[in-house]
């Protein structure tokens, strides 16, 4: 008795069945997973910083800290850009690391205008 097209075929619907989650209901692909993340953006004033090389360490510095995600400095302005997780950390929080470090470089949250 040949069982090839019996594999086959049962390979085939596992393959396009839709997935089961963990209590048989089907899983949403579009779901966010348990642990999703919240991105906000906030710019820091970054002084000290006067070349490409300043930009890079700059970013590495802040990459480190925990809840960080990105990065992205600009000597010429003295901003960094950074995307973080709302749900790990604040810009005040990621100041303050960023301050305790040992970058050389010293960031700021920037003072509202008019203030």
């Amino acid at each position: 008795m040949n069982r090839k097209p019996a594999v086959i075929t049962a390979a085939l619907l596992i393959a396009v069945s839709p997935a089961v989650g963990e209590q048989g209901k089907k899983a949403d692909p579009a779901a966010p997973a348990a642990a999703t993340l919240q991105l906000t953006q906030c710019a820091l004033k970054v002084g000290g910083m006067t070349c490409s090389a300043c930009e890079e360490n700059v970013q590495k510095g802040l990459l480190k800290v925990d809840g960080v995600k990105s990065a992205k400095a600009d000597a010429k302005t003295g901003e960094v850009v950074v995307k973080y997780d709302s749900k790990k950390t604040t810009p005040e929080k990621i100041v303050a690391a960023f301050n305790q470090s040992s970058t050389g470089y010293r960031a700021e949250v920037p003072k509202p205008k008019g203030q």
